[in-house]
């Protein structure tokens, strides 16, 4: 629906295209979350597991937006980061994603450690900015098998357009609870799916209902959009079993139809309560 991409370009939205694949717009910026635009029913042997595509992504790259940042949260899985998605990152002008992944992509990427936050600036633009959450793709100990991964904050200093909150591939709540304490959350996108696979036995390696529930309460109940929950084979929780688990703990979770923007709502704001302020900029960019 990329006619309806182009009429929201102004206002705050986000648009999944797919598995983790987000076009972010806010603040009169435009964004891409873990670029996967390769076709469904291709499979990637990544070290022990093969990770396969089930579906096609709702754009294409050539019917991208311009884009002022793309975000990576990790750069090793290739559901996170595809052929075909690895070629719009380097394309694109700003690139931000783990310290480590910035390496390897090189180019225009730059890594962030946790809580360092680089902000985009343009004559005319509202600064904004993006903040690197902590993240843990898998319990306490799996570090060493899943490599490193952030998580994304973005949030204007005037409190203008909403505070967005891009979980990436993480079950770390102890940082969404830290974010929570730093940060008015409007908006979460949160990976969900409860990834997991046969090499690692019962390990989930991204959140399951019950968790993104807690996560949802520790965030300070923002708007919950289910990201990288369908799309690839290695989910274990389907649309069913996460939509029971919101609804018999009496919350709401919003479920994208790939490719149609979803108005990103300013709650804080809304309900007349200042955001929390920030840690000190640490570098701009733009």
């Amino acid at each position: 629906m990329i006619e309806d991409v182009a009429v929201t370009h102004a206002a705050n939205t986000a648009t999944v295209l797919g598995g983790p694949t987000a076009l972010i717009h806010l603040a009169g910026w435009t964004l891409l979350t873990d670029p996967t635009f390769d076709a469904a029913g291709t499979e990637y042997q990544n070290g022990p597991v093969m990770v396969r595509k089930t579906a096609d992504p709702a754009l294409k790259p050539g019917e991208l937006p311009a884009l002022d940042a793309v975000l990576v949260s990790h750069t090793q899985h290739q559901d996170n980061l595809d052929t075909a998605g690895r070629t719009v990152t380097a394309n694109s002008s700003e690139v931000f994603t783990t310290v480590a992944g910035a390496e390897g992509l090189g180019g225009a990427a730059v890594g962030l450690v946790p809580w360092q936050t680089q902000t985009l600036s343009k004559p005319g633009r509202t600064p904004l900015n993006i903040t690197a959450v902590p993240a843990r793709h898998g319990p306490v100990g799996t570090e060493a098998i899943t490599g490193p991964v952030t998580g994304f904050l973005l949030h204007t200093d005037d409190g203008s357009a909403p505070t967005v909150y891009v979980s990436g591939d993480t079950v770390d709540l102890d940082a969404m609870s830290a974010l929570a304490d730093r940060y008015g959350v409007d908006v979460a996108l949160l990976h969900l799916g409860a990834a997991a696979f046969e090499a690692f036995g019962d390990t989930r390696l991204s959140l399951t209902a019950a968790l993104a529930v807690e996560a949802r309460r520790l965030l300070g109940d923002p708007l919950v959009v289910a990201v990288h929950a369908e799309g690839w084979a290695h989910y274990t929780e389907g649309r069913n079993h996460v939509q029971q688990t919101f609804d018999a703990a009496g919350v709401p979770l919003h479920w994208p139809t790939p490719g149609e923007p979803i108005p990103l709502p300013d709650q804080h704001t809304r309900e007349g309560r200042a955001p929390k302020p920030r840690s000190p900029r640490s570098s701009s960019t733009g």
